[in-house]
């Protein structure tokens, strides 16, 4: 015969997250197919305003977070004993009275009404029980984190562990990269009482946490499917951990790029800068800094003239860089201007670049004629045009665009 149990879950709840109620479904699963015990219902049990953990909000806006996130859940409960207590009480506290209210409406023959205020939290389906010998047992559902703790030196008292350990047991729920025997074995407590501990991996990994959730929120990013929509509504219709009134961040939010958080695989990249263009001669980059890199846009000048270099480049802009016979590059704004200035001879009939290792710059000293355009020897294409935007520059050919 399986062992009824009931699943109760201490903690913040601040705020309630899916990971949070996915615990409860996992544990269930588990305990039902090993055929052990027989999961009767749950109880969240949300943490008092005095435990003063930092952002915690108040056990009000928690109370009502959580029976949002309950809504339509058919066997988690929420109770709020815990909360409406003076002052904080220990976990071993809890169970125990969550324990004795169950003993006492079993030996009640059903004679207590579970829908008053104080016993809401109990199974609807608890009063099958009543009447036999057969008792429920509360245990402490929790994460392998809290069964750490328990090694944790003057963090738990010796009583605590052995009464919440002994008498009720726990079901720990893990992530498949930990071990949580490890922590069993270097407790003398834990491993008196292991019997009593049942692991249950999760192997679908989730890392969805409160503390995660609390950060995304205060920097207006989106929470959605990792706590219900309806809490995220309550979140920032009462504007709790930080958040704004919208549930989306906009792009007149004004937020700084650098306040979000990047991905592992971001990489930065600075944007061009319309101030320091480059200049591809064949497959060759040059920047406007470099000694091979003073020609002047709109001009005719030689290479090496660099009096005319203007400080900006506007979107839209184009020119044309030709090579002389003397192996001179020259940059021309549009073929309008060469006209003006007699000097379109040869160009439709020549290449358009060339190797700028072949550049003679003692010809370019020597003034040489542009009459002729020399040959390239790696490119067949008359003209090559540059068009400078705001994203970028524009290479554009007879054979291909590449932005």
């Amino acid at each position: 015969m399986r062992t009824p149990v009931i699943l109760l879950a201490c903690g913040c709840f601040n705020p309630t997250t899916n990971m949070h109620l996915r615990m409860f479904e996992i544990a269930r699963d588990y305990l039902h197919r090993m055929g052990q015990y027989e999961v009767v219902g749950g109880i969240i049990s949300p943490v008092h305003d005095a435990y003063g953990k930092k952002e915690l909000v108040s056990a009000t806006h928690r109370l009502n977070m959580i029976k949002l996130s309950l809504q339509g859940n058919e066997w988690v409960k929420l109770s709020d004993w815990e909360s409406r207590q003076e002052t904080w009480t220990r976990t071993r506290q809890i169970l125990q009275y969550h324990q004795n209210q169950i003993n006492a409406y079993l030996k009640s023959e059903n004679n207590v009404d579970i829908n008053e205020d104080e016993l809401k939290w109990m199974p609807d389906n608890i009063s099958r029980y009543c009447g036999t010998n057969q008792g429920i047992i509360v245990k402490l559902l929790c994460g392998a984190d809290l069964l750490e703790s328990f090694g944790t030196p003057g963090l738990w008292a010796d009583d605590d562990i052995e009464s919440i350990v002994g008498q009720h047991g726990l079901i720990v729920i893990t992530r498949c990269n930990m071990n949580p025997t490890e922590f069993i074995y270097n407790s003398d407590i834990l491993t008196k009482y292991m019997a009593n501990i049942t692991i249950v991996t999760e192997w679908i990994r989730n890392e969805i946490s409160s503390t995660k959730i609390r950060r995304a929120l205060r920097r207006s990013e989106s929470v959605k499917y990792l706590i219900p929509d309806i809490v995220i509504e309550y979140i920032h219709k009462h504007s709790l951990y930080g958040s704004q009134k919208t549930k989306y961040l906009t792009p007149n939010d004004g937020i700084h790029p650098i306040l979000l958080t990047p991905s592992p695989s971001d990489v930065s990249a600075d944007l061009p800068s319309p101030t320091n263009c480059l200049y591809i001669c064949n497959n060759n980059i040059f920047n406007r800094n470099s000694r091979l890199d003073k020609m002047s846009v709109g001009s005719i000048d030689s290479f090496k003239s660099h009096i005319q270099i203007p400080t900006t480049r506007h979107p839209g802009q184009a020119v044309k860089i030709v090579t002389e016979s003397s192996g001179d590059h020259r940059i021309l704004r549009d073929e309008v201007r060469m006209k003006k200035t007699g000097d379109v001879k040869g160009i439709k009939s020549a290449k358009s670049c060339a190797n700028f290792d072949e550049i003679d710059l003692k010809k370019s000293r020597q003034g040489t004629s542009n009459s002729g355009l020399k040959e390239c020897k790696s490119c067949d294409e008359n003209l090559i045009k540059f068009i400078f935007t705001k994203h970028g520059i524009q290479v554009i050919s007879d054979v291909e665009t590449i932005v």
